[in-house]
């Protein structure tokens, strides 16, 4: 059976994508054969089967799927018009043999959080700080100010001012004006115009800038600060206890530990945090997730009394934490109100993040811990060892950076994986965290070299900068790899 999805709502609405195989997989990750750009959409999320008799269809994740505004459960037939939805993105099913050239995805970020390479086209130039920015100045709430450019949060609208009285938009409300006129006389006008103050509000942007940490994000116009106490800031709505309250709780803290702690594990301690800090915290998903210029473990979770998302980020020797939560009643309608605010955060700053990141212990590793400490511990000081080797030759070969970053990671699994994680933590963390910054630094500075080339023209000097940093990243997966090739491709001397 012949069929294609179209993508109706959300990032890359109107591309299209025939299910040309048996089984589509539609998700978040690179490999998924038709890739979401959705926070919210986990990288294997949908599986659907294309078989003689029709199309059927499947959620994956542990996210919940839509299918026509109810949720998807088991293994269900799709028929011409269905519409699917997973997190703010909406796919339809049509049947047919042929469907509009779907759109490419955009490539998702590399692992280790250095700048992609941008198109042909694309400005390369690294922009500067912005002048004037405080320093060491803490939490600049720029009240009064909406967010600049709403039209990159799709499903909130702009508050926009007007000079014009307010109207009533249907008869209905023509009449309830009149009611309200008759009954309270300038006081009836009086509530007429807080209503339709609020609906006005409604949807409309604060921008919150820390100016500390660097980074922005915005919240609902009609929140109110609730607490502003040191590394902790919350606004919000209603009172907690009722089932129309919802907040957002901004948590930030600096200590030179966060630089060598792994953005994985660092998050599994800081579950003990979570659970200090709510009643009864049940966490239901957490995976690493890429927003805008920020990489961060997003999760979700449940509470004695509500339920809510969250966002734990690691910059340097900096740590932040975003939450949103609500009332467990009211968090269907706040869903799409958090997922804005998370989609609003960026680091102002156009420096990669910094923050070191590597596997948990696998089975093995951890068997081996228990079984044979002391291999263990052979095992990690020989991949530490490799590590500092290539780091120290990281100027003899272009790829020795790179593998000794990898080299530090697996150390740093070994160490982890016994009960009491190795003394060489520390010193492979370390090492880690010099070498992921001298990679992102390096990976940087060759961007710069393809696009002076690529700005005066000089296309064989670009190809042979697209070449290095090939080599560079040698992992043929990654974004970087892919698009540098297609560049050096493109560039190659005839």
């Amino acid at each position: 059976m012949n069929g294609f999805l179209t993508i109706i709502e959300g990032a890359g609405k109107g591309a299209s994508k025939p299910l040309s195989g048996s089984v589509m997989i539609v998700g978040r990750s690179k490999n998924a054969d038709l890739q979401i750009e959705d926070p919210q959409v986990s990288r294997r999320h949908l599986e659907i089967k294309v078989e003689p008799d029709g199309v059927f269809v499947e959620n994956k994740s542990a996210q919940a799927t839509l299918l026509n505004g109810k949720a998807l459960t088991g293994v269900v037939s799709l028929n011409a018009g269905d519409v699917l939805q997973i997190g703010d993105t909406k796919l339809r099913f049509e049947e047919g043999s042929s469907a509009p050239v779907a759109a490419a995805a955009p490539a998702a970020e590399a692992e280790i959080d250095g700048t992609r390479l941008a198109p042909e086209s694309a400005d390369y130039r690294p922009r500067a700080k912005e002048e004037g920015a405080p320093d060491e100045t803490r939490a600049v709430v720029e009240d009064g100010t909406r967010m600049l450019n709403p039209s990159e949060l799709p499903n909130w609208v702009a508050h926009k001012e007007s000079k014009e009285a307010p109207k009533p938009k249907s008869l209905l409300g023509l009449w309830l004006l009149l009611i309200l006129l008759l009954l309270g006389g300038g006081g009836g006008y009086y509530y007429w115009n807080k209503i339709q103050t609020a609906q006005q509000n409604a949807g409309a942007l604060m921008a919150y800038k820390d100016a500390l940490y660097n980074f922005s994000l915005s919240y609902p116009i009609d929140w109110t600060k609730t607490d502003d106490e040191t590394g902790v800031v919350t606004y919000g709505t209603g009172k907690e206890g009722d089932n129309q309250w919802a907040q957002i709780a901004i948590f930030t803290d600096k200590g030179p530990q966060h630089l060598i702690t792994g953005l994985t594990d660092g998050f599994n301690q800081y579950k003990d945090v979570l659970k200090k800090r709510h009643n009864g915290f049940n966490l239901t998903d957490a995976e690493v997730s890429k927003i805008n210029n920020a990489t961060g473990m997003a999760y979700e979770f449940n509470t004695a009394s509500g339920q809510g998302r969250g966002y734990y980020l690691l910059n340097g020797s900096t740590r932040i934490v975003i939450e949103c939560s609500s009332a467990a009643a009211g968090y269907p309608q706040n869903a799409q109100v958090f997922s804005g605010i998370f989609k609003s955060f960026h680091f102002d700053q156009y420096e990669p993040q910094l923050f070191i990141e590597f596997p948990q212990p696998d089975t093995g590793q951890q068997q081996l811990a228990l079984s044979d400490p002391a291999e263990l511990s052979r095992q990690a000081a020989r991949h530490l060892q490799t590590g500092k080797m290539l780091f120290t030759g990281k100027d003899v070969n272009p790829d020795n950076l790179y593998n000794s970053i990898q080299a530090y990671r697996t150390a740093l699994q070994l160490i982890i994986a016994s009960p009491e994680r190795l003394a060489s933590y520390r010193e492979a963390a370390e090492g880690l965290s010099e070498a992921t910054r001298l990679f992102n630094q390096q990976m940087q500075s060759q961007e710069f070299e393809i696009s002076r080339a690529m700005e005066t023209g000089d296309r064989d000097a670009a190809y042979w900068a697209a070449i290095k940093l090939m080599q560079m990243d040698p992992d043929k997966t990654a974004d970087v790899y892919l698009e540098a090739a297609k560049l050096a491709n493109k560039l190659q001397p005839q």
